[in-house]
């Protein structure tokens, strides 16, 4: 147990001298004035006791003289009345208690100009003090966040997932500079009580020692007491850091309208409730069953105060009778009697507060602690711009399940590849993965034959910008909430207009009087909240913005309309056509725009090739193709667009054109979907890979016609949709290759 104190004496030792520097390191003048408010004022509780004692038997001897006594008081610190008989030049008795009375009434006079200067400085620097401790805490609240942010930022994204990691969080989330300050100023105070008590414990035993030490003795079992009750409020809050953070999250869920929104369609808000009520009660009994020893000793801690009080006046009264000590004396200390024993306490507790705050400054320091990036980040530029995962294999921290295995492939600059795959494919590992988040088990993600974690920062947002499913939303301005994207285009109005524009948000800044000014969100009073959908489309302006030369799309478009996100996906390989794209999506509807579709299952890369290919081919693909296809065409009309003018009775459907036979325009899937048609005895089949033409051969022609497709396309040797050539063929898993 000795130990253990002994270890947190050393750590509050520590903290507090972090809390110093750190104070002085953002606000060195105020942390300055603020230790001389604290130190200077440390000595004025024992001045006063001498000033009132010198000023007290000034005027018990200046009384006595006047009434003529013959015996007079010696007063401490002055000169010896029969000194003061014995001045040259006095020829009678008159004349020198004549000289005697003048020389006291100008001793009480000074005497007493440097009190009421002393309580003036006294009351200035108090003034001063509670200023500087505002001006304080507003520049360690300016200068601080800043370094946090770039500390948070050096983290290791992994690190995140942590439990440890995110109690620290969650311990210095709410306003850390606010540690620092009451630590620091713990210190001072520390120090200013300190310094008053010892200042007024050597005056009291210059008066008798044994008060002094009586004084002394008492103050030792109070710090005890005080530090003890500091360590199980301490306790408290350790133990319910888990409490806390589940409180803080259901907090969030209460604030949140969507899932406000669902819990009142499934009426779960009762349950969310007693979750909450489950947690507040548990936090509320560690409270209350610690709170009841903490107030025993609080109160054990009041009541040797108030012995030390009765000490202190049964031993003076003692003393005074004895005649052991002056009238001023005893009036000064009998004076400051509700000051000594104030002190006493405040000393007691103001140390063992500080004591607390500086446990609670271990948080941060553990915090500081946590580990940083050790990759070095420093390439500046790159011999080429292809990106490739060689070998790479990958497993979450804390779990077992290996999530990408040996995975091999090259993306060329410029080239538009899609992964697909079921739900834990390893889809976003790999975007994850090559955004440099986390660091692979095995294998290396290059850019430019690079480790992507050695890009510098300014390389990597050139080369990657990302559009995550789980994006977020910013309550700043339509302006700023862009502009994220790349910080340099803050300004530049036509650039981000552009941006919302290509991300279909134009309404976003047209139909408001503030445009791009508009705040978005409900933090500010005339702020306006978006729909799932707008806010996605801010998220993709903020791509456009950026203009990097890989833009990296993760499932961008999953919460827009199946309208809304072709037109998206179409705005994508238009403003991209010169960049590279890399898409994650489930909707194989998108991913038939890419040059190569490379197909996950199991955390490896089963199948690799253009959508002609993969479809012609029986695998994964073509099973999931299919089974997309089928959804859509068994949901009848509500996923097709029929283009026609007129219908006829258990017949086809006649084209505006005249021709006859049946047109289909798929409004969310690709035009390759079965479509069965009343009146129409065979299905009809249109394939269509990104804009070219399916052959069509009509069977006959008349009012009960139907329309056959006849054309197929050839797998091996078929051109994408720019000219380039597909590439077939699947990776060779375990080889560290792959087949271009």
């Amino acid at each position: 147990m000795q130990n253990g104190d002994g270890r947190n004496a050393m750590k509050v030792i520590k903290n507090c001298a972090l809390a110093v520097r750190l104070a002085v390191h953002y606000a060195p003048w105020s942390a300055l004035l603020y230790f001389l408010t604290c130190f200077i004022p440390g000595f004025f509780n024992g001045c006063k006791v001498i000033l009132m004692q010198r000023l007290v038997d000034s005027g018990v001897a200046y009384a006595g003289m006047r009434l003529g006594t013959a015996g007079m008081q010696s007063v401490e610190g002055m000169p010896s009345m029969e000194g003061v008989y014995f001045i040259e030049g006095a020829h009678s008795m008159e004349g020198m208690q004549s000289v005697s009375g003048a020389y006291i009434a100008q001793d009480m006079a000074v005497t007493g100009t440097v009190l009421v200067v002393m309580l003036f400085v006294w009351f200035v620097l108090e003034r001063l003090q509670g200023y500087e401790e505002k001006v304080l805490e507003s520049r360690l609240t300016r200068y601080m966040a800043p370094d946090i942010m770039d500390k948070l930022g050096k983290l290791e994204y992994c690190d995140f997932e942590s439990r440890e990691v995110q109690e620290v969080l969650q311990r210095i989330s709410g306003e850390p500079w606010q540690n620092v300050k009451s630590c620091f100023v713990g210190s001072m105070c520390s120090i200013y009580a300190l310094l008053s008590l010892g200042f007024m414990l050597s005056v009291y035993a210059s008066v008798s020692f044994w008060i002094g030490a009586g004084i002394f003795l008492v103050a030792i079992p109070m710090l005890v007491m005080n530090f003890a009750g500091t360590k199980r409020l301490q306790g408290i809050w350790r133990s319910t850091t888990m409490q806390a953070r589940r409180i803080a999250d259901l907090k969030l869920l209460m604030q949140d309208k969507h899932a406000m929104y669902e819990m009142k369609i499934f009426g779960s808000q009762e349950m969310i409730a007693g979750k909450w009520e489950e947690a507040s009660s548990g936090v509320e009994r560690e409270i209350r069953k610690t709170g009841r020893s903490v107030m025993a000793l609080e109160g054990g801690s009041r009541l040797l105060s108030l012995v030390c009080f009765v000490f202190i006046i049964i031993a003076l009264t003692f003393l005074f009778l004895q005649g052991r000590v002056t009238t001023g004396q005893f009036v000064a200390v009998i004076g400051s009697l509700s000051t000594i024993t104030g002190q006493v306490y405040t000393a007691t507790w103001t140390v063992t507060n500080t004591f607390r705050s500086a446990l609670d400054m271990e948080f941060y320091q553990e915090f500081l602690a946590l580990r940083e990036r050790t990759d070095k980040r420093n390439v500046e530029t790159l011999s080429h711009g292809d990106i490739a995962f060689e070998n790479v294999s990958f497993t979450y921290p804390g779990t077992d399940r290996e999530i990408l295995k040996n995975v091999t492939f090259r993306i060329r600059a410029g080239e538009r590849v899609a992964f697909v795959g079921e739900n834990g494919a390893g889809k976003s590992t790999l975007v994850k993965l090559l955004c440099g988040l986390y660091e692979p088990d095995a294998g290396r993600v290059l850019i430019g034959g690079v480790n992507v974690r050695d890009l510098s920062e300014e390389l990597r947002r050139r080369m990657l910008s990302v559009v995550f499913q789980d994006f977020q939303e910013y309550e700043l301005t339509l302006r700023e909430n862009v502009a994220l994207g790349d910080i340099s285009a803050l300004k530049e109005d036509d650039r981000i207009r552009q941006a919302l524009e290509q991300a279909g948000g134009a309404g976003l800044y047209l139909q408001e009087e503030k445009g791009l000014e508009r705040n978005l969100g409900h933090l500010e009073e005339d702020g306006k909240d978006l729909s799932r959908g707008q806010w996605q489309r801010v998220a993709i302006a903020r791509a456009f913005l950026a203009d990097a030369a890989f833009c990296v799309l993760d499932e961008p478009t999953a919460a827009l309309d199946p309208l809304a996100e072709s037109r998206m996906y179409e705005n994508f390989l238009r403003i991209f056509h010169k960049n590279g794209t890399v898409m994650i999506s489930h909707r194989l509807a998108s991913a038939k725009m890419a040059d190569r579709i490379m197909v996950l299952d199991g955390g490896r890369i089963v199948q690799n090739g253009s959508h002609e290919q993969l479809v012609g081919t029986e695998g994964l693909y073509r099973t999931m193709y299919l089974a997309q296809s089928s959804w859509y065409a068994d949901s009848g009309e509500k996923d097709v667009r029929e283009d026609s003018e007129s219908r006829e009775k258990g017949a086809g459907v006649e084209s505006a054109g005249g021709e006859k036979g049946i047109r289909m325009e798929s409004a969310s899937v690709e035009k390759g979907a079965r479509v069965e048609s009343a009146g129409v005895e065979k299905g009809v089949r249109t394939e269509s890979a990104s804009g070219r033409e399916a052959g069509v051969e009509s069977a006959s022609v008349g009012k009960e016609a139907g329309v056959k497709s006849a054309s197929r396309e050839k797998v091996a040797g078929m051109e994408s949709a720019d000219g380039r050539k597909g590439v077939s063929g699947e990776l060779g898993q375990g080889k560290g290759g792959y087949v271009p």
